[in-house]
Order: structure tokens, then sequence, then C-alpha cells
């Protein structure tokens, strides 16, 4: 079904039909009842804290091995923007995670997943791209310059690709 489609039948109802479609739709669905609950009392910060622990969690776990699903944090960071927070807030979310790969990386050695350190790299350069747009750079620019030289520090196999996508992005916004 269409947005129009919706929106022709949703102007159809009453306004007692359309709280009952509300109330049902909140006990159907988990996402659409988190959604609903943002919206009457949008507290950016709680939200921001809950996804941001289960991207902490998938490879800082309190009990048992690391997962490091990064398909879990990408839906995380989805899920989060779906209730529209602040920019800062996003930027937070998604530099947050690259930072979590990162200190994950150092800590098993730099033995990463394939699919970790394409994460890893993509999400760099996605951050990089979202901060700039939102006029962010400036905020992160020392947690950008010790993620680099954590990079470096460590000799890890991916700096050469961390400093790259680094510098063609400087080069981009020159």
């Amino acid at each position: 079904m269409s947005k129009t489609t919706l929106k022709k039948q949703i102007k159809e109802l009453n306004k007692e039909q359309l709280i009952e479609v509300i109330l049902e739709l909140y006990d159907a669905r988990k996402e659409a009842r988190e959604y609903l609950e943002y919206y009457v009392n949008p507290d950016e910060n709680k939200m921001f804290e809950k996804y941001h622990s289960i991207i902490l969690k998938e490879f800082f776990p309190t009990k048992g091995r690391a997962k490091g699903r990064t398909s879990v944090c990408k839906k995380a960071i989805k899920d989060f923007l779906v209730l529209h927070p602040s920019p800062k807030l996003i930027a937070e979310l998604k530099f947050s995670f690259v930072e979590i790969i990162m200190r994950y990386a150092v800590a098993s050695r730099f033995w990463l997943r394939e699919s970790q350190e394409n994460t890893l790299l993509a999400l760099f350069k996605e951050s990089l791209e979202y901060m700039f747009a939102n006029d962010l750079l400036d905020y992160y620019d020392r947690r950008i310059e010790q993620l680099l030289k954590s990079a470096d520090s460590h000799r890890c196999p991916f700096r050469n690709e961390i400093k790259r996508i680094n510098t063609e992005f400087q080069q981009s916004i020159s």
C-alpha cells in the first residue's frame, strides 16, 4: 500500500476509529510502541544510551564472549535514525560505533572479521561525511585525530585505509 492510499484511508476514519487503530498498532509492534512512546515523551539522551549500549554489548559484553555482529549494530543505528534525533546524537552514535570497533580491534590484536573491518572503514567515511554535512566536524576533530593516532601507533593492518579515507575526505572538502 502506498502512503497516498494510507492517507486516504486514514482521512475516512473518525477520531475514535483513529485512536483504536493507533492503540492496536501500539500493541501489535514493538517498534511502533517505542516510536509512539518517544513521540509522546521525547528523551533523546535516553534513546541514545539504549542504542549505544546495544552496540557496546556486541563488542564488549558484561558476560561471555563478544559476538561483534555488525548487522545488529547497523540495525541499532537505523532504529535510532527512525526517531529523528538531533544530528549531534546521530553523529555521536555513528562515530562511537567506529571507536568501539577500533577498541575491539586493539583488544583482539587486530583480528577482525572482514565484515567488521569493512563496516569500520565504511562507517568512518560515512561519519565524516555526516559530520561535515551537519557542521559538526570541528566538534569531532580531536577524536578523529585520536582514532588516526591509535591506528598508527598500534600498526593496525587497515591503518593505511583509514588514512586514505581521511585524506580523500579532507581533499574533497577543501
